[in-house]
């Protein structure tokens, strides 16, 4: 009993030492608690959980070394993190794992397979619906869950998808892939078909889908998928990527052309497609198609852009700008709902489905409630160095 007693005391004494140690090693930021310092570290580097992760835990380890765990999407934060701990003098055990693992992982990069995806904010066919991804998209696969993989799209959206419908690929085989030569699809919906006769379908495809071309067949473009599958598209609704990248700078005229083709479509919580979309996926998938990729969410496109001043009765809007709606709570604005303006003090958005409204309280269409909640309006035309805002063309991922 004497040597149990013994050793309960000594266990108790080590802890003891190794947690002041710990907190010894955190005075060195002036009282500071050390997660808070690093996690102060995380949001200087990712801002934003959702085009973003860094999540990094600090523990008291034995011999008063301090663990370093967690992931992250940005290794200059790991980097950061370990840099302010060996400035002060700290002792640790680094276990961040950066993502994706592109050491010990070869297949990190991937393709949307299917002409539409669906990507959830956790691995459950029963998680909400977030945002949808396109066939042909490049996508980040930064890791996975059983059958299930958080990918990263080419606007920085972190989601998970089941894996069977992205293609992953090496690094090496994405590369490949650029210099194909691919088209884009231009029509709202369409089918992709088995023969140039148009008998039999290989699969649906919607405006943004990108395909490797693979010949010609009379007015028919042969395509193949990024899964193996191959199929006929009508020439007509395609056009060669790398020419409609030069050829769309997202002129406002064109914007405002793009968003009226898909009035009538059905308002869809997480949607960005012409199948249906929510008021930022309405957004975001209009100026895709006219080469410039935005934010996924309101709020997040919020943050970028010219602000233009709306005191003077609208009279600054020009088409093509961005209008924001939401509640003022606690004197903050809160961004919940995205328009595009048309011009001649119209607007048009995704509310029920793809609609017009007005900002003239005499006109049929205006709707008093929503100018309310309008909070703020944004330009992105002639925005440079904002990287919300880029062209499809400078994309690294395209």
């Amino acid at each position: 009993m004497k040597k149990t007693y013994d050793n309960r005391i000594y266990l108790c004494s080590f802890t003891f030492f190794a947690i002041m140690f710990f907190m010894a090693g955190c005075k060195g930021y002036g009282e500071k608690n050390l997660q808070k310092e690093i996690d102060s570290i995380s949001v200087a580097h990712v801002p934003d959980h959702r085009i973003g992760i860094c999540k990094v835990k600090a523990d008291p380890g034995e011999g008063g070394l301090v663990i370093l765990s967690g992931e992250t999407t940005e290794a200059s934060a790991k980097i950061d993190i370990i840099n302010t701990l060996d400035k002060e003098g700290i002792k640790f055990i680094d276990s961040i794992l950066v993502i994706p693992d592109t050491v010990n992982y070869k297949y990190y990069s991937g393709l949307v397979t299917l002409s539409v995806i669906n990507l959830r904010k956790d691995p459950d066919d029963a998680s909400e619906l977030i945002s949808q991804a396109k066939l042909g998209t490049p996508v980040t696969i930064l890791k996975s869950d059983g059958s299930w993989i958080l990918i990263q799209t080419p606007d920085k959206y972190i989601a998970w998808t089941d894996a069977s419908s992205v293609k992953p690929m090496s690094a090496a085989e994405i590369k490949a892939w650029k210099k194909t030569e691919r088209v884009i699809y231009l029509e709202n919906t369409g089918w992709i078909y088995s023969s140039p006769g148009e008998t039999g379908v290989t699969g649906d495809i919607v405006a943004g889908c990108i395909l490797q071309k693979d010949g010609e067949s009379g007015k028919y473009v042969k395509v193949l998928l990024p899964d193996g599958r191959s199929g006929y598209v009508p020439g007509s609704s395609v056009e060669n990527l790398e020419v409609w990248e030069n050829n769309h700078n997202g002129n406002p005229e064109d914007i405002c052309i793009s968003a009226s083709s898909l009035l009538g479509i059905p308002y869809l919580w997480g949607g960005n497609t012409p199948k249906g979309a929510d008021c930022s996926g309405f957004v975001q998938s209009v100026f895709f198609m006219n080469g410039i990729i935005l934010q996924r969410d309101a709020s997040l496109q919020a943050l970028h852009g010219q602000q233009i001043d709306l005191s003077d009765n609208f009279s600054r809007l020009l088409p093509g700008d961005l209008l924001f709606f939401g509640p003022t709570r606690n004197g903050k604005p809160r961004v919940t709902h995205v328009a595009i303006y048309k011009g001649n003090m119209e607007y048009i958005h995704s509310s029920g489905w793809v609609k017009i409204n007005s900002l003239d309280s005499t006109k049929a269409d205006f709707n008093g409630p929503r100018l309310k909640l309008l909070l703020m309006a944004k330009r992105i035309f002639g925005t440079t160095n904002d990287a919300g805002i880029t062209a499809v063309r400078d994309n690294s991922g395209y």
